[in-house]
């Protein structure tokens, strides 16, 4: 499948520095991948993704999107029979230093406020493509009790997908994450659970992990941030499914109960000949049989197309549809454009983590 023109993560941050521009146009800018090659113009890109970002940074939109993710937050479950509670100092996370993030090779190890491990046991979910600032809110809005390393490779899905077929890759990482966790100061740091979650170009990363025999049964759970992609067949350009294979069997498994997968898609078409991640999806709810229904429950204060001043703020980021069979989860959103497409970036504690939250809040499975 042809992998469309991208800019790296870390140029576009650089010229983005250089040009004097805020966080909120890096943020608009990460999205070079697929749509770049669709004829869209960075700088008129970048004007409605700063836009957003002010209205969320403003008090009251501010206050009203902590609001609503605090009450969708699900509680912790406790493991079992309530055992004693220990003492703070007695706890593994007693003396954890949180002061500053773990750089690893192409990438960064995060604490979120949340991650708390009374003996040792930690929870990591790996996250492929995205500004490192935006990915770390995301998690912190979500509450999610877990360990976060981010990862990018920038330049494009091919990328991400050739690293990631290196079966000895990620568990160099891995170690990296266990050492780094133990120098930090959690006694008896030990892995529990990893979920891949990935945004855009990141999806090839998942692919090529979950393509390698055995990998799948170490992963409890996947996210895709309109991220998943397959090419066509030449003869009637049917979806070519052996691209799609990692994701139908991980899919298959969800739907099952035995995973958990949690899909967001938009509703953009490729300039290029390969498909959109609507239609990617619709391949993975047939093989599953989930169907969908009319959209609901979106963020609906949070997302603003701005015409003019912030009290002219209309919502953007409006649910289509949604599906859900066992543990496998679809949402789908309007919007064609760059910014449409961003915001399941920045909207992924609202969207796709609740998912991981409430699945996570249950004991693992023995």
């Amino acid at each position: 499948m042809a992998s469309p023109t991208r800019r790296s993560t870390s140029r576009l941050i650089a010229l983005s520095a250089g040009a004097g521009l805020g966080f909120a146009a890096v943020v608009g800018g990460l999205v070079s991948m697929q749509l770049g090659a669709a004829g869209f113009d960075l700088r008129s890109a970048l004007q409605p993704a700063a836009a957003a970002a002010a209205v969320l940074r403003s008090t009251g939109v501010a206050a009203r999107v902590e609001a609503k993710a605090e009450a969708a937050a699900p509680i912790q479950a406790p493991a079992g029979a309530a055992a004693p509670a220990l003492a703070a100092a007695d706890r593994a996370d007693a003396t954890l230093d949180r002061t500053a993030v773990i750089p690893i090779p192409d990438g960064i190890i995060t604490l979120p406020a949340s991650f708390a491990s009374a003996d040792g046991a930690y929870d990591l979910v790996i996250h492929f493509h995205g500004v490192n600032d935006v990915v770390q809110a995301g998690f912190d809005r979500a509450r999610l009790n877990a360990v976060v390393m981010i990862i990018n490779l920038g330049i494009s899905s091919g990328a991400y997908e050739t690293q990631f077929s290196i079966r000895s890759y990620l568990p160099a990482l891995m170690a990296k994450a266990q050492t780094a966790l133990e120098a930090r100061g959690l006694r008896g740091a030990r892995l529990r659970r990893v979920a891949l979650s990935a945004f855009s170009a990141g999806y090839a990363a998942v692919r090529g992990l979950l393509n390698q025999p055995g990998f799948t049964d170490k992963v409890d759970a996947v996210l895709l941030l309109d991220g998943i992609h397959t090419g066509y067949m030449p003869l009637d350009h049917s979806l070519d499914m052996e691209r799609l294979k990692p994701f139908s069997r991980f899919a298959e498994l969800a739907a099952a109960g035995k995973k958990m997968m949690s899909i967001t898609h938009s509703e953009i078409t490729p300039n290029g000949d390969y498909a959109g991640t609507h239609e990617s999806t619709d391949a993975l709810l047939k093989l599953t049989g989930a169907q969908r229904s009319p959209g609901a429950g979106a963020d609906e204060q949070a997302i603003y197309d701005l015409t003019g001043a912030a009290s002219e703020a209309r919502l953007r980021f409006a649910p289509l549809s949604e599906a859900h069979r066992g543990a496998f989860h679809v949402r789908g959103y309007a919007g064609t454009q760059k910014p449409d497409h961003v915001r399941h970036l920045t909207r992924m504690a609202e969207t796709a983590l609740p998912d991981l939250v409430r699945h996570w809040s249950e004991p693992p499975a023995q």
